[in-house]
């Protein structure tokens, strides 16, 4: 511990901190993002160590902390996907736009969870769903050129 306190010794504040290490903009597949009824928990167990429902649990409930500081983001999800249910999507999409956060979702209808690129060498080929590289990347220009 004490050489991690050294190694961020030369921030002033933790805001300076939070500040340096903020990304830009976000680029989200099926993110695990709530703690409460559509909580992926095998997920959540292992990011929180806490038991279900604890406080301790809950304060992982991304959607929670979305504020002014909360970078863009650019969301897609699958409607079938069982391993990670697409309200995390949908409920996160929900509170950027409630703070005014700039953000793109797409939500397709069918493919499992895991898709990544959605290419045949990584075993998910899916031209249809493939295309939120394409758009993510059409996203991050018209965000920042």
């Amino acid at each position: 511990m004490e050489a991690a306190e050294k190694e961020w010794a030369w921030f002033d504040s933790k805001e300076k901190l939070m500040e340096c290490i903020r990304p830009n903009a976000m680029i989200l597949a099926y993110p695990v993002i709530l703690a409460d009824a559509y909580v992926n928990e095998g997920s959540l167990a292992c990011v929180s160590g806490a038991g279900k429902g604890s406080p301790e649990d809950l304060y992982f409930g991304l959607d929670k902390h979305v504020d002014a500081k909360t970078p863009p983001a650019f969301l897609w999800h699958t409607a079938e996907d069982t391993c990670v249910p697409v309200e995390n999507s949908l409920y996160f999409a929900l509170a950027l736009s409630k703070e005014k956060i700039p953000f793109e979702l797409h939500v397709f209808p069918e493919g499992s969870h895991g898709m990544s690129v959605c290419t045949k060498e990584v075993g998910t080929g899916d031209a249809y769903n493939g295309r939120w590289v394409e758009w993510s990347v059409r996203w991050l220009f018209k965000m920042f050129f």
